[in-house]
């Protein structure tokens, strides 16, 4: 076929992908068929959820193999059902290739992204195959959670406390940095960043053992950046809330990463470095997609929620507090002023 890659043709493709997937629980009829069966489990609403990557758009092939993109593509989506308390259970892989991607990249995507769901307990189990101009990947993913428990963005209340797993704001200085050299390379960024960015720790065991503790009000993953999420759950609360910049988790790491710009921004202007608690700001509350959680927390259960995550070994840091008063505020060296919910949006000008 005129676009498919290789001598291999679209069935031969489609046997090859599929037969390496394992099998999941509930799978009456798995790929193959016309489309799958499946078999939810008594007491359980259904929870569902889609991402799509473009080539480009979400990763770049000079920053990110086949495999460590397939495994990230598996964490944008595992980061839905994380946030929303579920566990995973199927998902159906669609793929665009381009004559750019061969079999052996397609199925190295494929693989990666198949072993990184079944380590959540999800199975593929369909799923479609195209040619086409620019490689691109989309994957539904469905879940199940106990009837009526789900975590939601609306729960929110005034005097919880903000809390985010992780270190939100690695992926903003992933980018950064790799796209700073000419031609974009990883070289220069720091080890733990790039880990983080090619393989984002999943939340989900976390997030069902945070759930059974009652201490979860609300929830939502960090997507498109730490506040522009936080806005999406304010609004979904009818709250507001306050960030403190000195709480914000910096890591070494990230701190490396903003004296690099800052002294590089320096360099091209032909001015002294930027300085460097501003970039970090910058990084930490601007766009960055990093597959944390962002939860409301009931203060009178941070402690078991806290013993929660270091049981789970989970980074899990107060970074502000819920407000009646709505809107978005920074609290930095004592001075309350409005906080921009800077975030990803694909049809944005860029800033």
């Amino acid at each position: 076929r005129r676009g498919v890659p290789e001598a291999m043709g679209e069935f031969a493709r489609i046997r090859a992908l599929v037969a390496g997937l394992p099998t999941g629980d509930g799978v009456v009829v798995g790929p193959g068929d016309d489309a799958a069966v499946l078999r939810p489990s008594d007491g359980c609403d259904l929870v569902v959820t889609t991402d799509t990557f473009v080539e480009g758009r979400h990763f770049r092939r000079e920053l990110s193999s086949p495999t460590e993109a397939g495994a990230r593509f598996a964490a944008a989506n595992l980061s839905d059902l994380a946030a929303m308390a579920a566990r995973p259970r199927w998902a159906v892989l669609a793929l665009v290739l381009p004559d750019t991607w061969s079999a052996a990249a397609a199925a190295a995507f494929e693989q990666s992204c198949a072993q990184a769901l079944a380590a959540d307990g999800a199975a593929v189990v369909g799923g479609n195959l195209s040619s086409g101009p620019v490689f691109a990947a989309t994957l539904p993913l469905l879940g199940e959670v106990t009837r009526g428990a789900a975590w939601l963005r609306s729960g929110a209340r005034p005097d919880d406390l903000g809390v985010v797993t992780g270190a939100p704001g690695s992926a903003a200085a992933f980018t950064a940095l790799a796209l700073w050299a000419s031609p974009p390379s990883r070289d220069a960024v720091p080890a733990p960043l790039v880990e983080r960015f090619v393989s984002p720790p999943s939340r989900v065991a976390f997030a069902r053992a945070l759930a059974a503790t009652g201490a979860v009000h609300a929830a939502i993953d960090v997507s498109d950046g730490l506040p522009a999420d936080l806005a999406h759950l304010t609004e979904s609360s009818a709250v507001g809330a306050v960030l403190d910049a000195a709480s914000l988790p910096a890591d070494e790491s990230l701190w490396a990463a903003a004296r690099r710009l800052s002294a590089w921004a320096g360099q091209e202007r032909g001015l002294l470095p930027a300085p460097e608690r501003g970039v970090l700001e910058h990084l930490l509350l601007g766009p960055s997609d990093d597959y944390e959680l962002l939860l409301a927390v009931d203060p009178a259960r941070l402690d078991e929620a806290s013993r929660c995550a270091t049981s789970a070994g989970v980074p899990f840091t107060v970074v502000g507090r819920f407000t009646a008063e709505l809107g978005l505020r920074l609290e930095s060296g004592g001075i309350v002023s409005p906080l921009s919910p800077r975030g990803w949006d694909h049809f944005a000008s860029p800033e």
